[in-house]
């Protein structure tokens, strides 16, 4: 089913819309609590907080089960929503240790590095294409502890801003490193960070406002994906990876870099054809490894427009 641009508009702005939970005051005396008992003493009170948002948040259950249902071809249970929303608890929880430097109790291992270390070797600035999938932080911890690599993220920071204070108390590094989407001048300096051999990643998976969307299939059924940061990559005609930080459980994170284009190319007339054309590549690449890890996918909206495809149905006016 072909949508129209405003409908696959009012689809991906559903995520800037959706309301933060809990407080400053609860939020930084849980973050205290896990900075002082540790993670291992800590994560057990994350089951509790993931019981409260499945029970308090019927739009992100829908979603939930809606996307498991794709990802594990199957009915969704309540259980798979719950492991799903605990597992999104645990990544804000791991950020936190990673933030502050006491990440020991956590395990990262990397796969395909030598895509990112050939670029790196050639003084080459380029984007990291990732998703809302498992954890972003994990890569740039990464950066930190290994010579403090030049990554800083685009991204829109204005859905999450109780999170983001309280993060940026915890580490004043964590807001420096991100070039905030919707500034006026934020374009230029991620072209100034691009030249100046930076690297900048992406979370492909979203739309900002009033930006260039495109149906392209994921999962099984047309969904909108973002064109900017495939337009963007092209402008600056930059290398791009797709990188994905996977959480395993027991504290441990897989970090996957892949080879996408190099660079990312838009002939003039064509420039819109082409970004598609990444875009589904992307997609289908997000869909595999969602696959290899399907509670990883954070996107806890109407992401593919069931709701209001099926409006009129019994299951979109399930609790």
């Amino acid at each position: 089913m072909r949508r129209s641009p405003a409908e696959n508009t009012d689809i991906q702005q559903q995520w800037r819309h959706l309301p933060e939970r809990g407080t400053p005051g609860i939020t930084r005396f849980y973050l205290h609590l896990c900075l002082t008992l540790g993670r291992t003493a800590a994560r057990p009170i994350l089951y509790a907080i993931a019981l409260y948002f499945q029970l308090s948040t019927p739009v992100a259950r829908r979603a939930s089960r809606r996307y498991l249902a794709r990802v594990l071809n199957r009915r969704a249970t309540t259980l798979d929503t719950f492991r799903h929303i605990l597992t999104f608890a645990t990544t804000i929880m791991d950020r936190v240790f990673f933030l502050s430097g006491r990440d020991r109790a956590l395990k990262v291992s990397l796969h395909g590095a030598e895509h990112f270390d050939a670029l790196r070797a050639q003084g080459r600035g380029f984007f990291l294409m990732s998703a809302h999938l498992g954890s972003f932080e994990t890569m740039r911890a990464l950066g930190r502890a290994h010579g403090d690599l030049p990554i800083k993220i685009l991204m829109y920071v204005d859905n999450a801003t109780r999170l983001n204070q309280v993060l940026a108390e915890l580490n004043p590094e964590v807001m420096a490193n991100v070039i905030p989407l919707g500034r006026p001048d934020a374009m230029l300096e991620v072209r100034d960070w691009i030249q100046q051999g930076g690297i900048v990643g992406i979370l492909a998976d979203r739309s900002t406002a009033n930006e260039k969307l495109t149906n392209v299939d994921f999962l099984g059924a047309p969904a909108p994906f973002p064109l900017g940061p495939w337009l963007l990559a092209a402008t600056l005609e930059a290398p791009a990876l797709t990188s994905f930080a996977l959480y395993r459980g027991n504290g441990h994170y897989e970090v996957h870099f892949e080879p996408f284009a190099d660079p990312v190319t838009a002939p003039r007339g064509a420039r819109r054809e082409a970004a598609t054309a990444y875009a589904r590549a992307y997609a289908d690449r997000l869909a595999t490894y969602c696959q290899a890890a399907p509670y990883n996918w954070f996107n806890f909206y109407d992401f593919w427009g069931d709701e209001r495809r099926n409006a009129a149905t019994p299951d979109s006016q399930e609790g």
